[in-house]
């Protein structure tokens, strides 16, 4: 299977916000195994990008479009804010430039995702998509039990490559709730990142 890009990577955050990686071992997975695959297409189901009056199918996000949607436990948490979406922010020229679309998907509400957005400077670059029932998530079988740490369900981190909403790639938590920083792009090999169709 041709991989697109490379997600990988190993960073401090361990250390950093070594107490809440610790609390995250409290979140429980609902099922050992996603339910998607390489080859699938993204389901059905209602993502909201800024506001609960502006419902995105999950099943059109990339419909035509090249990207890469990853996937956070929670807005505003250590290690999402300080790593991932920087992370992220610090690549978009090359994204762009290679014509893939960035997403980050939640279980929080699109007011939440919006304010997330626009404090770590993701507007405009990242595309803060809410999952606020859950739904996308349990859909794919990516949900886990935060509910003594966050409140209710969560999402596992993990990563997905998408051209033309077909799933090319995955990328998942190895250890599901630890902050591994699997979603680290700092080592990214752009050169194996195929060129956009002229």
């Amino acid at each position: 299977m041709q991989q697109f890009l490379s997600i990988s990577g190993s960073c401090s955050t361990a250390s950093t916000f070594g107490g809440f990686k610790d609390s995250l071992k409290g979140c429980r997975a609902y099922s050992s195994k996603h339910k998607f695959q390489v080859g699938d297409t993204l389901p059905n189901v209602n993502l909201f990008e800024n506001s609960p009056d502006n419902p995105i199918p999950a099943s059109t996000l990339y419909e035509g479009k090249k990207g890469v949607l990853f996937a956070v436990v929670g807005a505003f948490t250590p290690g999402c804010t300080n790593t991932h979406i920087p992370d992220y922010i610090s690549l978009y020229e090359k994204f762009k430039k290679e014509g893939y679309m960035i997403s980050c998907v939640s279980v929080n509400d699109p007011f939440v995702m919006a304010a997330w957005g626009k404090s770590t400077g993701a507007e405009g670059k990242i595309r803060m998509l809410a999952d606020p029932s859950g739904e996308f998530t349990k859909t794919l079988g990516m949900d886990i039990d935060c509910t003594k740490l966050l409140g209710g369900v969560r999402s596992h981190k993990y990563s997905l490559v998408i051209e033309d909403n077909k799933i090319q790639s995955v990328n998942v938590d190895p250890e599901f709730t630890g902050l591994q920083c699997l979603l680290c792009i700092q080592n990214m090999k752009m050169e194996d990142m195929p060129r956009p169709k002229r």
